[in-house]
């Protein structure tokens, strides 16, 4: 819900059109893409700079494609550009190779085997984003099977 009950209108077709882009940047850089399932994702960085008097924050967001496949329970993680016309290479996890997930505060977050000094992944997704730091995406259904996803990833 938005200001005084008033829905926020999403322009599907937009959104559509960045959901296009996003699985065509998967399967360019995934072998198998089709047989993933993706969602648009992201992570942010917070700094804080103190000076005498002020005190600075800055956020750096990196937007992220996020595929998971349930057939051998193994999520993928793929840096792009907020106009979703790049990206780096993929990061995957398989299961075995996770000690635990958690999501706290609407990160998700998947902590690595290895000890105390294997170190964490963290990112976010939301069901919709605008277009002020991050892509145009509306993906509520997604969203809906990516979270029942997540918590029987964590499970052995």
């Amino acid at each position: 819900m938005g200001w005084f009950g008033k829905k926020k209108e999403w322009d599907l077709q937009k959104s559509d059109a960045n959901k296009n882009k996003l699985r065509a940047l998967f399967n360019g850089v995934m072998e198998d893409g089709d047989s993933w399932n993706i969602i648009y994702g992201f992570s942010e960085d917070i700094s804080t700079t103190g000076y005498v008097i002020v005190r600075k924050t800055t956020y750096t967001y990196a937007s992220l494609i996020i595929g998971y496949r349930e057939s051998d329970m193994s999520l993928v993680v793929i840096e792009t550009t907020p106009e979703l016309d790049a990206c780096g290479e993929p990061t995957l996890y398989t299961r075995d190779a996770i000690k635990k997930t958690k999501i706290t505060m609407g990160a998700y977050v998947l902590y690595k085997q290895g000890g105390m000094m294997a170190g964490y992944t963290s990112f976010s997704a939301q069901e919709g984003n605008d277009d002020k730091y991050l892509a145009y995406i509306y993906q509520p259904e997604e969203m809906k099977r990516f979270n029942e996803f997540f918590k029987g990833y964590g499970k052995k």
